[in-house]
């Protein structure tokens, strides 16, 4: 069997085997050759962590307008909705329950309900689950969210750890009973997906696009290109050309000489649908997030119904996971019997002031809302303290179904409990 012929003798003697002719030129050995990647711009602009090319944290992720937009609208629409308490009994707000005034307004002495919830939405939004500690002490009981850049969950069939690295550099261990959490939708497992993963090859794909973006622009947006002449050029004229070019990098004007053309070799923003793949990026990123097409595009016909989309597809899951997780993590079970939680919805489907005056005229002709009714839950304005602002509306003017059938006149199977009375 023929030994296969080394690197230096192909380059000696060619594949016969035998010297090169006269006619054959040998191969220049390459020099002054790097890695590509030395000479990229893009290797070293991730390297220092200038440029991110990929998303391998969620804090990464969450860099990405889009990301962010999403998971900020998440957390700050469910996050500043009303929070009540109910007793079960008078299905009315519990005033008297502590722990209601800790879940909607002062969870812990920094924090109040309308900064506590976002900060803890947009976490369970970006990553699908956050944490908080209860904390119980002499004056009552505190919640204090969990840093999720110092979390690991170390799940299990039935069970989950929680180990939290404190300030101090001391690691804690805490188990479901130590602590208050929500989660999102998940596969048949405790461990909830993660959407920031899920989303990632449209995240990355989205960075490149943004650093083309960038590139594009760089050099005060002169494209790239090559020299080319059909002259040749002197030592000095070629001295002058690199002078000159040395002036057109930095913003002054370059001057061709002896028929020198410069042509561009690279493709600016239109013609790379640069603006269009950024815009289809940035949807199929919110389509993890289930939003609308109408509050990322802003310009849809049928954005009335595309917010009601939101409030069902993607407030309300949540709301109804806090409402349960609340009960069932915080609440005893004498608790549990006697007030439930709700985070009420209504302020996301109240609409423009026109449906709202509305909604109103048909609550009280129906005879199903108050005066006081509809300025609390309505309008946001204060009760009126009078007996006949907490009376509904008789709809007096409506004829029974059987009446309206029989013309107007009084159904027959009715005449004889009429002739009675």
């Amino acid at each position: 069997m023929r030994a296969v012929m080394t690197a230096e003798q192909y380059r000696r003697h060619g594949i016969a085997g035998s010297t090169p002719s006269v006619l054959t030129a040998e191969r220049p050995e390459p020099a002054n050759v790097t890695d590509g990647k030395m000479t990229d711009g893009r290797y070293w602009g991730e390297l220092a962590g200038l440029y991110p090319l990929s998303a391998a944290t969620a804090d990464e992720a969450a860099k990405v307008s889009a990301v962010n937009f999403c998971c900020s609208v998440i957390a700050e629409a469910i996050g500043s909705l009303p929070f009540d308490v109910i007793d079960i009994a008078t299905d009315k707000p519990a005033d008297d329950f502590i722990l209601a005034d800790l879940l909607s307004y002062a969870p812990n002495p920094l924090q109040v309900g309308s900064e506590f919830w976002p900060s803890m939405m947009f976490t369970a939004a970006l990553r699908n689950i956050a944490f908080a500690e209860p904390v119980a002490h002499a004056d009552g009981l505190e919640m204090w969210l969990l840093d999720p850049s110092r979390t690991h969950t170390d799940w299990h069939d039935r069970g989950f750890a929680v180990t939290y690295q404190g300030d101090n550099g001391h690691a804690r261990v805490l188990g479901p009973g130590d602590l208050f959490w929500i989660t999102g939708l998940s596969d048949s497992r405790l461990r909830p997906l993660t959407p920031w993963r899920m989303a990632r090859g449209s995240i990355e794909f989205a960075l490149a696009l943004e650093h083309q973006g960038r590139s594009s622009s760089q050099n005060s947006n002169r494209p790239g290109g090559v020299l080319e002449s059909d002259n040749e050029l002197g030592d000095a004229a070629f001295e002058r050309l690199k002078e000159s070019m040395r002036l057109w990098r930095n913003g002054g004007n370059a001057i061709l000489e002896q028929g020198l053309k410069y042509k561009v070799v690279q493709g600016d923003a239109r013609s790379s649908q640069l603006m269009e793949l950024i815009d289809q990026r940035t949807m199929e990123m919110a389509r993890y997030w289930r939003m609308p097409r109408s509050m990322i595009t802003g310009n849809s016909k049928n954005s009335e119904q595309e917010s009601g989309d939101f409030v069902k597809y993607v407030a309300r899951p949540w709301c109804r996971r806090i409402e349960q997780a609340v009960r069932a993590r915080l609440f005893t079970p004498e608790m549990r019997r006697r007030y439930k939680v709700k985070v009420n919805l209504d302020a996301l489907l109240r609409g423009d002031s026109a449906t709202q005056a509305r909604n109103a005229v048909l609550y009280r002709t129906a005879g199903s809302h108050s005066i006081n009714d509809v300025r609390t839950k309505i309008h946001s304005l204060p009760r009126i303290d009078e007996p006949w602002a907490d009376d509904v509306r008789e709809p007096l003017n409506s004829n029974r179904a059987a009446d309206t059938m029989s013309g107007g006149e009084t159904a027959p199977q009715d005449k004889d409990t009429a002739t009675d009375d």
